[in-house]
């Protein structure tokens, strides 16, 4: 009796010693319950570096749309639309700030310069003056361009006739009196309404309309003479002329 209880007392301390053992993670299987370590973390130095350039990227061109802001300069705008070959006025010109990188374009502190110039091409409302636009000496001076006002009538002009335009003004030919030439010619101010009916009128005193030529002196008489009789047809030749190509213009006049 006294040897199974020695050896009872034997086999629980080593049953003891195991489970201690085995609470301190020497030998022996490893509790069922215990969490296993979380593998490191892979670093991703890839995504990391495209963040960081992004940030610095961002904050460069707000700097730079910051920096052209601030470089913005006052210069001129056109305010209305101006005819070619007209006296600049300056209830014609504005002024707007603008980044501009040009030596032509006008700056605010220019007005006074320009003002008593004549317009070389159209000029269009909202846009951006510059000196290649102006021209110093009145497109009249030197006696031999004259500025003449014809009426227009549909179906003897062409269609959107508009300042700029070169056109070749023949006088129209009645009963058995051929047509005949009478000069090329630049128009200066487009078709302006005098009633209602359209930019061409019909010919009636309601729903005429004219237009504004530039044509060499010779011939402005017969031009004159030709639109005060409703005789007046023209043919569209070129767009976007100048007034200082004064050479495009001449006589087709022939003497009778």
């Amino acid at each position: 009796m006294a040897i199974r209880t020695s050896t009872e007392s034997v086999s629980d301390a080593v049953q003891d010693r195991q489970r201690a053992r085995t609470a301190r993670g020497v030998g022996g299987r490893a509790a069922p319950s215990a969490a296993r370590p979380a593998p490191p973390r892979r670093r991703r130095p890839a995504v990391a570096l495209l963040g960081v350039l992004l940030i610095v990227g961002g904050a460069a061109l707000a700097g730079l749309l910051a920096l052209r802001m601030d470089s913005r300069d006052a210069v001129i705008v056109v305010n209305t639309d101006v005819p070619a070959g007209t006296e600049i006025t300056r209830d014609m010109l504005g002024q707007t700030n603008a980044a501009i990188d040009s030596d032509i374009v006008v700056p605010v502190d220019s007005l006074a310069s320009i003002v008593g110039t004549y317009a070389r091409v159209p000029l269009n409302k909202g846009q951006l003056l510059d000196t290649t636009m102006l021209v110093r000496d009145n497109p009249l001076e030197g006696g031999r361009i004259a500025e003449v006002g014809v009426p227009l009538v549909e179906g003897r002009v062409p269609d959107g006739l508009d300042s700029g335009d070169l056109v070749r003004v023949v006088r129209i030919g009645e009963g058995d009196t051929a047509g005949q030439p009478l000069a090329l010619a630049l128009v200066t101010r487009p078709p302006v309404e005098s009633g209602g009916g359209g930019v061409l009128g019909g010919g009636g005193e309601s729903d005429s309309s004219a237009a504004t030529l530039l044509v060499p002196l010779e011939v402005a008489d017969a031009i004159v003479d030709a639109a005060g009789n409703n005789r007046i047809g023209m043919s569209l030749v070129d767009r976007g002329v100048a007034v200082t190509d004064t050479d495009r213009l001449r006589s087709l006049a022939v003497a009778r």
